[in-house]
């Protein structure tokens, strides 16, 4: 009986060992994204309340640069934000571990902001698939708007 007793401490060990390394892991990349991308808006969330020192992202989806897709920022006319920082963010593993810099697979295009003082301001995002040079890819062509406040 002390045997199975010994044995059965041991695999409890073992799963709140694995419970809190899990755990660990994931606030660990918590914190990370939270460091990297600050609050998170996408196109659902036209609207950002920020206050002035905080870093925050912009989110739209994206294709990936080769199948054509490109995504640019322009606004901040009040000079609250400074430039963006752009990221990509893959949704399959095998894209984000073969190489991302190649631009392939679906994924999240992240345009990143440091609010620097108090005012309000607005970013829009442009699309433009495959240059949006002939009528096929100028009807894929869209902008999205967020109305930046700086507290």
């Amino acid at each position: 009986m002390p045997v199975v007793a010994g044995f059965a401490r041991v695999i409890v060990r073992a799963v709140v060992a694995v419970v809190v390394l899990a755990g660990l892991a994931w606030a660990g990349v918590a914190v990370y994204r939270h460091q990297v991308y600050g609050a998170v808006f996408a196109e659902s969330q036209l609207s950002v309340p920020v206050d002035a020192g905080d870093r925050f992202s912009l989110a739209v989806p994206t294709s990936g640069g080769s199948v054509g897709d490109s995504w640019t920022a322009a606004g901040d006319a009040a000079g609250l934000l400074g430039t963006p920082a752009e990221r990509t963010r893959h949704d399959g593993l095998l894209d984000r571990v073969r190489d991302p810099l190649l631009g392939g697979g679906e994924g999240t295009k992240f345009f990143t902001y440091d609010a620097s003082k108090a005012g309000s301001t607005s970013v829009t995002l442009s699309y433009c698939f495959q240059g949006c040079d002939n009528p096929a890819t100028q009807a894929r062509k869209r902008t999205v708007t967020w109305n930046v406040t700086v507290r």
